[in-house]
């Protein structure tokens, strides 16, 4: 799976002000993203970040897929090498070490709060952009957190540090980040091929 090759400088808003910048999905971005989730990509995704290949590595998924299902998860990590490493982390206890921060550092826990204000507040942007938020903010209700989950929530450390590689301030994302130290330009040479999971193999 190449690098993308001419990376359009064509961007705008998953939302609008408080939104973090995205780019459309190209035919290949397409089809890499669905390689990299071993599933097919659903609603108008857009990519909101690229690996150091310029390949695609989060996408961002609108809140209403064309089903009509609310979809809570805003910025969605689809770079294979990240996903297994974040992994690692969560199977280990370095969720347990960013409790201790929450509970410990006081500036922390602001700057998570802070992150899911933003999160919700670009979701929402989405969700008036698409004319669905009154579908979408009652389904979304209780589920302040990154990715849907409660607030100040840990559950996935995947969606953290989707929001933080896509511009989001996601003190999470960025200690999950430090924690990964530049992984992708030490392991990977631009091609996800060996780093997908069995069965999103073609």
């Amino acid at each position: 799976m190449p690098a993308a090759a001419g990376i359009s400088s064509q961007r705008w808003k998953c939302g609008n002000e408080v939104a973090m910048d995205c780019e459309p999905l190209r035919a290949g971005d397409m089809e890499i993203a669905e390689r990299q989730l071993g599933r097919v990509v659903r609603g108008d995704a857009r990519v909101a970040a690229r690996c150091p290949y310029g390949v695609v590595a989060v996408i961002a998924t609108p809140p209403l897929l064309p089903d009509g299902t609310p979809f809570p998860t805003l910025y969605w990590l689809s770079c294979p090498l990240l996903q297994r490493s974040v992994s690692g982390l969560e199977n280990g206890d370095f969720r347990e070490s960013l409790r201790d921060r929450l509970e410990s550092e006081p500036g922390f826990a602001e700057a998570l709060l802070r992150a899911e204000r933003e999160y919700i507040e670009t979701r929402e942007e989405w969700a008036d952009e698409m004319r669905a938020a009154e579908k979408t903010r009652g389904y979304f209700s209780g589920r302040e957190g990154i990715g849907g989950t409660v607030a100040g929530g840990l559950k996935c450390l995947h969606t953290h540090l989707a929001h933080y590689l896509a511009g989001g301030e996601n003190p999470v994302g960025a200690a999950v980040a430090a924690a990964l130290n530049g992984q992708q330009r030490r392991e990977c040479a631009g091609e996800c091929e060996p780093f997908l999971r069995e069965g999103t193999r073609r």
